[in-house]
């Protein structure tokens, strides 16, 4: 019986213990909840999922940095185009040379964005 409750304490604390650590995918990029937020935003795209969406965008950046990991392809340039919907071409246009500093073969999806901005 003690030999149980230990196996499954054990057990407990080693699934808890994954829980709590960051989702890293097998390519070595850190993408929290993107997929649920991204999803609920297209499901139902009103100022709320907007905002959720855009503050996990900004959440991936930071962890990925607190990781050391580099911010998975395509997050930066997704803040940019929400930020040039909201405006704000400068701003904008520092997510997109972020994005090209880490991946230069994005070059052509930003000069497409850019071409619609």
């Amino acid at each position: 019986m003690i030999k149980k409750l230990l196996l499954i304490l054990t057990a407990l604390v080693v699934l808890s213990g994954c829980a709590l650590s960051p989702t890293i995918s097998q390519s070595g990029y850190y993408w929290g909840n993107y997929s649920n937020t991204l999803y609920n935003y297209k499901k139902s795209p009103d100022d709320k999922t907007r905002a959720t969406h855009i503050a996990e965008l900004n959440s991936i950046i930071q962890k990925s940095g607190e990781l050391n990991l580099k911010v998975p392809p395509g997050i930066y340039a997704e803040l940019g185009m929400y930020t040039i919907e909201d405006g704000n071409q400068a701003k904008a246009n520092e997510y997109f040379n972020l994005e090209l500093g880490i991946y230069p073969e994005s070059k052509a999806m930003i000069n497409q964005i850019l071409k619609k901005g």
